[in-house]
């Protein structure tokens, strides 16, 4: 007899790759419960941020809008996603991805995060320096399930 472990709810980072797709739909199948929620949330790189305004697009204001609007347009597949027994948040912040991604999970009290090893970023620099999914084993205080990459 196989004992399910209880997840009521589940936080699942999104770079709007088919990976982070993926962990959305694994978090669906691990979440159970009354009141359960699945909290997606995406973290704008505040060094892409930094680096677009260094070309000249705009003032970092104006960049950082374009870049939470288009991310908030991208958010509504998952939060169309809702069903009746399971609730899904959406969030879109700003800063350092692993960093965010700890901190939600502690704001949120999630039990566990949901995410896959390779995401967007997937490259030699991450294979050297660590990748996210790395960094956030290695600082969150809650469970982290890593799926392996599906592209």
């Amino acid at each position: 007899m196989v004992n399910k472990v209880p997840f009521n709810s589940l936080l699942v980072p999104t770079d709007f790759s088919d990976n982070a797709w993926s962990a959305f739909q694994h978090a669906r199948l691990l979440v159970d419960g009354d009141e359960s929620e699945i909290v997606v949330v995406h973290v704008i790189d505040k060094t892409l941020v930094d680096q677009v305004v260094q070309l000249g697009v705009g003032d970092h204001d104006e960049v950082l809008e374009s870049i939470r609007k288009n991310a908030l347009m991208r958010m509504e597949q998952y939060s169309k996603a809702s069903d009746d027994s399971t609730n899904v948040d959406v969030l879109v912040c700003e800063g350092e991805p692993f960093f965010e991604i700890i901190r939600k999970a502690e704001d949120f009290a999630v039990d566990a995060i949901v995410m896959h090893k390779l995401g967007q970023r997937n490259q030699p620099r991450s294979l050297l320096f660590g990748s996210t999914a790395e960094k956030v084993i290695r600082g969150s205080s809650k469970p982290v399930i890593v799926l392996p990459s599906s592209t």
